[in-house]
């Protein structure tokens, strides 16, 4: 049975004294029963990941996956990619988040310091995401994410089974699939920055019927993935999805 992703609506409010609060209204997925996660307003004061940490543990599982590479003429890079699914079903993502590190041209580090982009790559408004991806790979969509969810069995863990192995201090993840999700945290419309070392939040290329951009998130106390509604000015990760 097909599992579609649970999606949260959010609404910004401004408060008097100029700062940003959020009222967040939670939905229940239909077609699973389970509640929605959602991206939170309280800051973290949780340490990041080493660049040590970062990378995915060998394990007897890890051997099975079998990564490929992108490279990204534009700033010199080569990321890891890895496929997932068999057959005419099967995608091919960056195993990595994408990182152009032209600061506050395109996007932003976590706290506007780049070392967080080194580890975590950079973190991008929606309507920029649109057009980040380099030439043959494109922004996933809302049904992209879908299908990465019937990919690994739709057995309503994925989000443990794509988080990494390391770097997540509450739950780690087991990256059965070599996705390798870090918990970048998320910017929101102000300069304010929110929930490194808890939450993996990426863009997809979809829309709401109001406009906003509509979002794929991985919790570290939340087994499955779900979506959400976000305004589009946060800035969030972004993964590319190679072009079929």
């Amino acid at each position: 049975m097909k599992k579609e992703l649970c999606f949260v609506a959010f609404s910004l409010i401004l408060a008097g004294c100029g700062e940003e609060s959020k009222t967040v209204s939670y939905e229940t997925n239909a077609v699973t029963g389970d509640s929605c996660s959602s991206l939170q307003e309280s800051s973290s004061s949780l340490e990041p990941l080493s660049s040590s940490e970062a990378v995915v543990s060998s394990s007897s599982k890890a051997e099975e996956i079998v990564y490929g590479t992108l490279y990204d003429s534009r700033n010199d890079k080569t990321y890891k990619t890895v496929v997932i699914g068999e057959g005419e079903s099967a995608q091919e993502w960056m195993a990595e988040n994408l990182n152009i590190k032209e600061v506050n041209k395109y996007g932003f580090c976590y706290d506007n310091q780049p070392y967080y982009c080194e580890l975590y790559g950079m973190l991008y408004p929606w309507e920029t995401a649109q057009k980040m991806c380099p030439e043959g790979w494109r922004l996933p969509s809302k049904e992209d994410f879908e299908k990465l969810s019937e990919n690994m069995g739709n057995s309503f863990t994925e989000g443990t089974r794509l988080r990494s192995k390391e770097g997540w201090p509450h739950k780690d993840g087991t990256d059965n699939f070599g996705f390798n999700a870090l918990p970048a945290g998320y910017k929101l419309a102000s300069n304010d920055f929110r929930n490194m070392g808890e939450g993996a939040y990426f863009w997809t290329s979809s829309k709401s019927e109001d406009g906003q951009g509509i979002s794929f998130s991985l919790i570290d106390t939340f087994d499955a993935e779900s979506g959400g509604i976000t305004d589009s000015r946060f800035a969030l990760s972004i993964r590319c999805l190679k072009d079929e």
